[in-house]
This record gives structure tokens, sequence and C-alpha cells, in this order.
């Protein structure tokens, strides 16, 4: 009987979506709010557009700005890379000796 109950609480669920969707009101909100969604969505696809513009520009004229001329500094530092030495290896540690139990020999 368990197995029915999911199954009619689906199906009156159902019934009740489609007398709201078959609403005149509710489709006016329905469309009132897809409207929203695509002047929202228009919305942030224009200022994603105008931004990577914006930094496609600043990309581009970054290059220009700058001077080709390379400091020896720069050079020393681009022929050998930093790196840190490795560390050094420990010995092993020794076992500890086994402690007396407190029992008679």
């Amino acid at each position: 009987m368990f197995p029915l109950l999911p199954f009619a609480a689906g199906l009156l669920a159902g019934v009740a979506a489609i007398k709201l969707i078959r609403n005149d009101k509710a489709k006016k909100q329905l469309d009132k709010a897809q409207d929203r969604l695509r002047e929202a969505t228009v919305s942030g696809l224009a200022t994603l557009e105008h931004s990577s513009a914006r930094l496609r520009d600043k990309l581009q004229a970054a290059p220009a700005a700058a001077p080709a001329v390379e400091t020896p500094a720069a050079a020393a530092k681009a022929a050998k890379p930093a790196r840190k030495p490795a560390a050094k290896r420990r010995a092993p540690a020794k076992p500890k000796a086994a402690a007396p139990t407190g029992g008679a020999a």
C-alpha cells in the first residue's frame, strides 16, 4: 500500500500543476517571469562583452607601451632558475632497546 501513496501524491501534484498552467493569470505571470529572466540574461551578456573588450584593449596596449629592452639582471635570472638546494638526508634512527618487563626470569 505504501508504494501507492507516492504515486497518488504525484498524480495530484501533476493535476494541480496542469490546472495552474492552463490558468490565464498563471500564464501571464510565467510570461513576465520569462521576460525578466531574458532581460537579465541579455544584460549580463552585454556586461560580459564590455568587460572582455576593455580587458582585451588593455592587454593589447600593454605590450606596445612596454619596451623590449632586457636588463642584465633579468637575463641572469631567466638563465638560471631559482631552486632551493636539496635537503640533507638524515641517518635512519636506531631501534630502541626493549624495556624490561616486571616478570621473573
